[in-house]
């Protein structure tokens, strides 16, 4: 069995919204406080092709940023090459529009995968040529959330396509529903709960306590460990020998909001929180109240306080 890793730890707005464009997008990057210019969090977003991602660097100094950077572009070229090969309209005001038979699930696998080629690449090449430290462990990783959206072939509405590894997350708030999860996190919580000493609902709770009189000492332990995750994009070892992409699709309709987030955000707030600040504000300015909110708590004195690169993505369905 894997062991968890744990990952250690510019500021950047984006946002686009048009009349015509179906989805608005909305994204917030800023750095650790410890290194604030070097943020090893990277988003990533193609209005046009449907495309967004979050990437969170892993290993602190050990080339977190270069993983994540380097994962970001090569899943976006790799899925323009996709469309390229693929796409049954090129409307310019509208998502994709693949034909049916089409599996976009193997197709967003595929862009991953070469992420893990280039960013495992990238790291051989950095141990063959630098000059490294006895025992420093150099090889870049970055966990990974990529969502792809596309026009429904046959329903009038849109689907989404979603692919993660690692501990980054996908949230969905629909009108009249509870937020929800779509991503499990490959961490010390599912290790647990594969191994039966936690249930899924103990699990969900230890993960959004807020005070330590909230957990056993037994649990304040396990929370204390919430941060190690299982794999990541990067560099295979006896220990990290295969890698796991999970993949899965949902159909998204008008007032749906979408939010891709790094660990900064979901450790420093509850999904409570998290579901509050959706539901309220503005979709070009959501992502920014999220970043701030999770800051704030990072400096608060509470048990989920957690300094790191805070990165959300929000994406609102209009029509």
């Amino acid at each position: 069995m894997n062991m968890p890793r744990t990952k250690t730890a510019s500021h950047m707005l984006s946002t686009t919204n048009t009349a015509t464009f179906p989805f608005t997008f909305a994204s917030r990057t800023i750095a650790h406080q410890g290194h604030p210019q070097r943020n090893e969090d990277t988003t990533m977003l193609d209005r046009r092709r449907g495309l967004a991602a979050v990437f969170d660097g892993v290993g602190g100094a050990n080339a977190g940023d270069v993983a994540s950077q380097l994962g970001a572009r090569t899943i976006r070229r790799a899925w323009k090459r996709i469309l390229q090969r693929h796409l049954f309209t090129t409307d310019s005001d509208l998502l994709p529009l693949l034909a049916d038979e089409v599996d976009i699930q193997v197709l967003l696998q595929q862009t991953i995968e070469e992420a893990q080629e280039a960013i495992s690449n990238e790291g051989d090449r950095r141990v063959k040529f630098a000059a490294i430290e006895a025992g420093k462990d150099t090889y870049p990783e970055t966990t990974a959330v990529v969502t792809a959206l596309t026009q429904h072939p046959t329903q009038k509405c849109y689907r989404m396509t979603y692919a993660h590894v690692g501990d980054s997350r996908i949230y969905l708030l629909r009108s009249g529903e509870s937020l929800q999860r779509l991503t499990l996190d490959d961490g010390y919580f599912m290790l647990k709960m594969q191994d039966e000493t936690l249930s899924e609902e103990d699990a969900l709770r230890i993960d959004q306590a807020t005070h330590p009189e909230q957990l056993s000492e037994v649990e304040r332990e396990i929370f204390s460990k919430r941060n190690g995750i299982t794999q990541c994009l990067g560099h295979f070892t006896p220990r990290n020998a295969l890698l796991t992409i999970h993949t899965a699709q949902v159909e998204i309709f008008p007032g749906d909001r979408i939010l891709l987030c790094s660990d900064g955000i979901h450790d420093n707030l509850t999904d409570a929180e998290i579901e509050a600040i959706i539901r309220h504000k503005a979709c070009t300015t959501v992502a920014r109240h999220l970043v701030q909110n999770a800051l704030k708590r990072s400096r608060d004195l509470c048990l989920r306080a957690k300094h790191d690169d805070m990165s959300a993505v929000v994406i609102t369905c209009n029509f």
